[in-house]
């Protein structure tokens, strides 16, 4: 997954080139005023609003059990309010750069499914339009942190549909009980670590700013100020990140591996072969695990010296309303629709992504299943990713600065600085 994650910032940033490089050739912006118009006669809220007549709606999705669920979804809606809706798919990575030419020739999604670290982009190009059918009820439905990743610069663009984040797995046969501190771990590694024979206590791919971030956060660290959305204000060397740092680079004692030699597939076989204790990942990996019948349990990330909890990034799935649209009530309905508690029931039952529903975290569906439960707990504990374009100069520095502060036991302070400087220059480039 944090693979997955680097490559979506790589696309975000080409994307970013591709907009001012193509914008020019588009059809003009849509008609604001006109749609604004038609908006003013429908109340917003889901109970409220009335798709308009004749309206026929186009979903995009990615491929798998999310398309599945949306073409469930689509089907009951149709008989409940009458409006056609067909479903195609269309990977969610790559909707908002399809739309940048799709939406002004007419023949873009109506509504569309997009990571929440692509709002920057869709607003910039004038492509979604404003989630007005939350009223402060419906949107106090969902966690906080889900809210927060799918609004931009103060206003609510995205219906969520699923909430990503990582948390510990630990194997029971080895570990007795689930850690609950980092210096749990560090004490079990004394008699468990066995480096020669590549038996490690703790797993993680250090490199990657996704998963290394919750330790700079746990101790007051952030990328951009203003829950994200300040690139002027880069906390990646602040004060708390420096900290977490500094006890991230003090691991290396209980994992002696070259940074190099650590990615998804290598952690995954270490934790499956019996040769890793603990690794850090996100739920996708449970499939994986079932098939390999492992004892396993997951649980939240353990607490960080200081008595905080490690603060993990979280990745925030969502609907969005094309704001090339012609019918905007009907999009808007059908997007709360799809996420409200019934119908986010049926969609955990069908992809097994974590629902950001407050509400069903008490549902026996969540309370009966112990991994999404740990899993929820720690997006309580989770930021999203910061949305906006800036972001895309991040990564990298990042993760050479993670290199330095592990390989070469770089000063955390002077690799974080030059990653800081780094970005800065890559910002007043763009």
């Amino acid at each position: 997954m944090s693979k997955r994650m680097f490559i979506a910032a790589v696309i975000t940033v080409l994307f970013s080139f591709s907009f001012l490089t193509g914008c020019g050739k588009t059809a003009a912006p849509p008609a604001q005023e006109e749609q604004g118009t038609r908006e003013e006669q429908q109340p917003a809220g889901q109970g409220e609003l009335q798709p308009e007549a004749g309206a026929e709606l186009l979903v995009w999705e990615s491929k798998g059990p999310e398309l599945d669920y949306l073409k469930a979804v689509s089907a009951e809606f149709e008989k409940e309010y009458g409006v056609k809706v067909k479903v195609e798919a269309v990977p969610a990575i790559d909707s908002v750069k399809k739309l940048t030419t799709d939406g002004p020739a007419g023949i873009g999604a109506d509504v569309f499914s997009a990571p929440h670290d692509q709002i920057g982009n869709a607003v910039a190009a004038g492509l979604v339009l404003e989630n007005d059918a939350f009223d402060e009820k419906a949107a106090s439905e969902f966690m906080s942190s889900a809210i927060d990743g799918v609004t931009y610069q103060g206003v609510l663009y995205g219906f969520p549909t699923a909430i990503d984040t990582y948390a510990l797995f630990y194997n029971k046969k080895l570990m007795g009980q689930a850690p609950k501190t980092y210096e749990d771990i560090v004490k079990f590694a004394e008699t468990y670590n066995d480096p020669e024979n590549k038996k490690f206590a703790l797993l993680w791919d250090v490199s990657q700013l996704y998963q290394s971030y919750s330790f700079l956060a746990g101790y007051g660290g952030y990328v951009f100020g203003n829950n994200g959305e300040d690139a002027n204000d880069i906390g990646l060397n602040s004060g708390g990140a420096i900290e977490g740092a500094k006890f991230l680079q003090s691991l290396k004692k209980i994992l002696p591996i070259n940074i190099n030699d650590l990615n998804d597939n290598i952690i995954t076989g270490f934790f499956q072969e019996g040769k890793a204790a603990a690794i850090i990942n996100g739920p996708w990996l449970i499939s994986n695990l079932s098939t390999a019948e492992m004892d396993y349990g997951v649980v939240p990330l353990p607490l960080l010296p200081n008595g905080e909890r490690p603060v993990s990034f979280s990745g925030i799935r969502a609907l969005y309303v094309n704001s090339y649209t012609k019918y905007p009530a009907a999009a808007k309905l059908f997007a709360s629709y799809a996420t409200n508690k019934e119908n986010l029931t049926m969609r955990f039952e069908m992809t097994a992504q974590l629902p950001p529903r407050n509400d069903l975290t008490l549902d026996p569906i969540i309370t009966n299943n112990p991994d999404a439960l740990a899993f929820l707990e720690q997006a309580k504990h989770s930021t999203p990713m910061p949305s906006i374009p800036e972001m895309g100069n991040v990564w990298q520095p990042a993760s050479a600065a993670f290199a330095s502060i592990w390989n070469d036991d770089q000063d955390p302070a002077a690799a974080l600085n030059k990653a800081v400087e780094q970005i800065k220059t890559a910002i007043t480039k763009r």
